[in-house]
């Protein structure tokens, strides 16, 4: 006796789409996840240029002589509170606060735009200076993720 199959071999048309549907999600999930973490990389890439940066600017105002730290680094001395970062197309700030004259709080804070055009932290204009608007917490700074703060005790 011979047995027959009615049973057909393969998948249907249906079968075939819906599979085709999950996995055109699934890859475009996966798609707009990596590029999402590409953007990642990039943030963290400028962040450690303007860390680099700050640091710099903090060596450097650390090597200068103490009594003409609040002088030269003033917005009309020589080198300036500003500064360009070069690996990036960002400006940095330094402010000093001198109410203790034994001891200078610096803070250097470095804003950038990125590849989108994109400012990262406060927009300055040519100058060094907070574009109108810019200073959302009105403290006359520029506020930013990439800020560093030390103090620089006389010697």
């Amino acid at each position: 006796m011979v047995l027959k199959r009615n049973k057909t071999e393969g998948f249907s048309f249906v079968e075939m789409m819906v599979t085709v549907a999950i996995l055109s999600i699934s890859l475009s999930t996966v798609l707009g996840f990596f590029v999402y973490c590409l953007s990642l990389v990039n943030l963290s890439g400028n962040m450690t240029k303007a860390l680099h940066g700050a640091q710099g600017k903090i060596e450097e105002i650390r090597d200068h002589a103490y009594s003409l730290l609040t002088t030269d680094y003033a917005s009309s001395g020589t080198p300036g509170n500003t500064f360009n970062v070069a690996q990036l197309n960002g400006k940095g700030v330094v402010y000093i606060d001198s109410t203790n004259a034994n001891l200078l709080k610096v803070k250097v804070a470095v804003s950038w735009k990125d590849q989108n055009n994109r400012t990262i932290g406060e927009d300055l204009n040519l100058n060094g200076i907070l574009d109108a608007g810019e200073d959302k917490d009105g403290n006359g700074e520029l506020d930013s993720p990439v800020s560093l703060v030390t103090l620089i005790a006389q010697r």
